[in-house]
């Protein structure tokens, strides 16, 4: 609810992008989400929407670092963000 005219104007791009892929029946994957946004980027005349489209850019890399890392990082509602791990199954890390 709290978020900063930045945050909200970065969401709006992301989203820009992604309607963009879905109308050209596009799949929405990380790899096309980045190519999608560098290509608004190199178009953009506006600064604070260029900052935007570089911020959400950054997201979608972090996101691929994280995929490849077995963890996957989620965003609530509150803009707080979870990361979730795959551990291996012997419980020997586990704590109660």
């Amino acid at each position: 609810m709290n978020r900063s005219k930045d945050e909200r104007l970065t969401d709006i791009v992301m989203g820009d992008a992604v309607l963009q892929l879905l109308k050209k029946k596009r799949p929405v994957t990380n790899s096309a989400l980045l190519d999608k946004l560098r290509l608004m980027a190199s178009v953009e005349p506006d600064a604070g929407r260029q900052k935007a489209l570089s911020r959400a850019m950054a997201e979608v890399k972090n996101n691929m670092q994280s995929s490849t890392q077995d963890s996957m990082a989620l965003k609530d509602t509150n803009n707080v963000t979870h990361i979730f791990r795959n551990r291996d199954n012997t419980g020997k890390d586990t704590q109660h």
